[in-house]
């Protein structure tokens, strides 16, 4: 005889934040309408546009993606005219990339619909939960980082010792 599932509690701690971010990026991947970038598209843009002009292997290392990954990524916004490569002053054989004016706009919310449907939300809040709620998230993606880089530092230890033996 199967016996029926009880009911599960209501998920808290580290389970109630990662269900509560997997709802937010559903709500704007569902709402952001065609033509909106994906999340590692995205993600690479705001980097070139925040942290650029980078070099190609700079922004797959700080995306954390390899390399043939991010020529895909790269290529893909350059075809949308988000980025363009200009001259490495440094290194006459390299390219750095850097954000087109249409980049810049989407990155900074004038043409992102899932930006706009942020500040929606953001308006709905008062001043001080938006300040707190935009502190609090900087701080978990700064922890989550630090987390995540920590886990693949003790991963590669581990890989380490293993091929020692």
């Amino acid at each position: 005889m199967q016996s029926i599932p009880m009911e599960a509690p209501e998920p808290t701690g580290a389970t109630a934040v990662h269900y509560d971010l997997i709802r937010i990026i559903r709500t704007l991947r569902v709402h952001a309408g065609h033509g909106a970038l994906a999340a590692g598209s995205a993600s690479a843009l705001f980097s070139v546009v925040y942290h650029g002009p980078l070099r190609t292997t700079d922004l797959a290392e700080r995306e954390g993606v390899a390399a043939p990954t991010m020529s895909r990524i790269v290529a893909a916004l350059e075809r949308q005219g988000l980025i363009t490569r200009m001259a490495d002053p440094d290194d006459g054989r390299a390219s750095l990339l850097v954000p087109t004016e249409d980049g810049r706009s989407y990155i900074c919310g004038a043409t992102s619909r899932k930006s706009q449907l942020m500040a929606a939300a953001l308006e709905r809040l008062d001043e001080e939960q938006r300040t707190e709620l935009e502190r609090s998230i900087g701080l978990l993606a700064d922890s989550l980082a630090a987390a995540a880089e920590e886990a693949a530092g003790a991963e590669r230890n581990v890989n380490e010792n293993e091929e020692r033996v």
